[in-house]
């Protein structure tokens, strides 16, 4: 019989690797709202200070009305700009998170596999023990994929109706 303890000891590490992995994925993406919520919120105080003074300057209730237009227009878009940034950011954690997701899973199913395989050199009943093993490690990369495509497809619906949403809401503010 083998000793277990080196393979438990491999698994061990490559989870702890793989916990880093996502941990570091997921404060990239939190450094990358936290740089774009401060970067609107300078944009925002400076297209807000700018709409006061124009609104101040404005001359009469018309080219007030004009100016507040204007203003919201732009409001608009940059609120668009702001979802469509925050999305982009959503999803490229989401598309890093899934594609390590994939590399555990397929280092996971290679080691089930090279056990598989000690399993059924190991003596009696092993090799019963291995086809469980291998069926199992099948079962499981056909779901892994099932899941990866659905994934897939769900992103590439979230950002078309992303797009739609913004592209509506910007041409909601204009008025054509």
């Amino acid at each position: 019989m083998t000793d277990p303890k080196p393979q438990l000891a491999a698994w061990n590490q490559a989870a702890y690797d793989a916990a880093l992995a996502y941990a570091r994925a997921g404060l990239e993406s939190a450094e990358q709202l936290l740089r774009l919520n401060l970067a609107t919120a300078r944009a925002t105080l400076d297209a807000n200070s700018r709409a006061a003074r124009e609104l101040l300057a404005a001359g009469d209730s018309q080219a007030a009305l004009a100016t507040r237009t204007k203003l919201a227009e732009q409001q608009m878009q940059q609120a668009a700009t702001y979802a469509s940034s925050v999305y982009e950011i959503v999803s490229g954690m989401q598309s890093q998170l899934a594609r390590l997701a994939e590399e555990s899973l397929g280092r996971a199913g290679q080691s089930l596999a090279s056990g598989a395989a000690e399993a059924a050199k190991s003596g009696p009943g092993g090799e019963a023990a291995a086809a469980a093993l291998q069926s199992t490690v099948a079962a499981t990369n056909a779901m892994m994929e099932s899941i990866t495509q659905a994934t897939r497809q769900f992103a590439a619906l979230s950002e078309a109706t992303i797009k739609a949403a913004t592209e509506q809401m910007v041409r909601g503010g204009r008025k054509d």
